[in-house]
């Protein structure tokens, strides 16, 4: 069924530089589903592994979340943050009730309350120096453990375990291995380093029983030096070891406002439809979504987003998601939900004084606002509303449809069932 209708779809209009000269029609091709399997707009949530934060942040968080209705998470932590290594015969020692597992309970306790799907997953490999400013509490750096170390799959296949059989943390649904690969989070691996780690942990979860409840996602990888080719490679040489696939784009405003965005994410998706047998069954989505970065004030390194005070970023924002959708995307994570969450490496930094740390600030709020002395931080910024306005109109389980090009600079619509 096709339908013309005015474009005054909110999300479109929330686009456009100005008022329109001309009325525009739109028709909406209700017959022809863009994605079958969506899965929604996102956050990435971390436990807050640097700083705790107050009983009423956590409660001010769980409100706007679930205003948000927030449908999935990308939740990664750090084998260290569990295990402190091998006892005499070999056997892991684990620390489940420690105060980082206490928080990542409460993140799980929510979303198994509110039915969003988790993607758990590993910063890096237990032997990486990466984003550890106490690398004195990591117990496991002392046995060198890399990509494919089976001890590595082995913690990993107990943490799975403790969570869903122990826990009975239900929505954890994937599971990905490394943050970035190729970049220097990762140590910037060979793709085939990858294809042989995530073939062995596949291999740990299918003895352990865990392989049809949690799926194993990928390549993950960042964009930058416009790496998609990662992707390619995984259809090619191993796509029956991912259940997902998915990467990151850090976008440029021109990569944007050209729709730039829409016509790449088009072409990998087509890719993985023709090439991959099961593609089609498939999600493809973006794992971190956000824009090109710099320094803000306050409290901001220079992994940070300077624009997102403004509210040219919520219109970007809510760009990005559209752009994704139309290209056949199953959703987007957004980096990040809470400055709180993540701290920068810059020389600056003087963590653990909160008053004196840099944070990674990307997120919708700050819920160490007061702790820094900027009460204000705590407030919500202009791309909460984007964000939400997208999260709420497009739930899990709908199905984008064909809507063609406007040809209105700026003008951009994406209609669902």
């Amino acid at each position: 069924m096709k339908l013309a209708i005015p474009a005054l779809v909110l999300a479109a209009a929330l686009l456009t530089k100005g008022a329109l000269a001309e009325p525009v029609s739109v028709t909406v091709d209700t017959g022809t589903p863009v994605c079958t399997n969506f899965l929604g707009f996102g956050v990435q949530w971390s436990a807050y592994p640097w700083f705790d934060i107050s009983e009423a942040a956590w409660q001010t968080m769980f409100d706007r979340l679930d205003y948000m209705r927030v449908p999935m998470v990308r939740l990664m932590t750090r084998a260290y943050t569990y295990c402190d290594g091998f006892d005499t015969q070999g056997q892991p020692i684990y620390q489940w009730d420690n105060n980082r597992m206490k928080k990542l309970y409460r993140l799980l306790d929510y979303c198994e309350s509110r039915h969003v799907k988790v993607i758990l997953g590993e910063w890096d490999h237990p032997s990486s120096q990466q984003d550890r400013p106490d690398i004195a509490t990591d117990k496991l750096q002392s046995y060198h453990m890399d990509e494919n170390d089976p001890r590595w799959h082995r913690i990993i296949g107990d943490l799975v375990a403790h969570l869903r059989k122990d826990k009975h943390y239900t929505c954890i649904v994937y599971f990905n291995l490394l943050n970035e690969p190729n970049s220097n989070s990762s140590g910037h691996i060979e793709f085939g380093k990858w294809k042989a780690a995530i073939t062995s942990l596949n291999a740990e979860f299918a003895r352990r029983g865990l392989g049809q409840d949690v799926k194993i996602i990928g390549p993950d990888v960042c964009f930058l030096p416009r790496d998609g080719f990662w992707i390619d490679f995984t259809v090619q040489q191993c796509p029956e070891q991912v259940a997902a696939y998915d990467f990151h784009y850090y976008a440029p405003v021109a990569d944007l406002e050209s729709d730039y965005l829409e016509k790449y994410c088009w072409m990998k998706k087509d890719y993985i439809d023709r090439f991959d047998p099961k593609g089609r069954a498939k999600p493809f989505f973006m794992g971190e979504a956000g824009m090109t970065g710099g320094p803000v004030q306050p409290h901001g390194g220079n992994d940070s987003q300077p624009h997102i005070y403004e509210y040219n970023y919520g219109v970007w924002m809510a760009d990005y998601n559209i752009q994704c959708a139309r290209a056949g995307m199953a959703g987007t994570i957004a980096w990040d939900l809470d400055d709180a969450m993540h701290i920068n490496k810059d020389k600056d930094t003087h963590w653990p004084d909160v008053t004196r740390t840099l944070f990674k600030k990307w997120g919708f709020w700050n819920s160490l606002a007061k702790e820094i002395g900027h009460p204000e931080d705590a407030n919500l910024r202009p791309w909460y509303y984007t964000w939400s306005l997208m999260s709420r109109s497009f739930p899990p389980g709908c199905r984008t449809v064909k809507t063609p090009g406007t040809l209105v600079a700026g003008l951009r619509t994406l209609a669902a069932r």
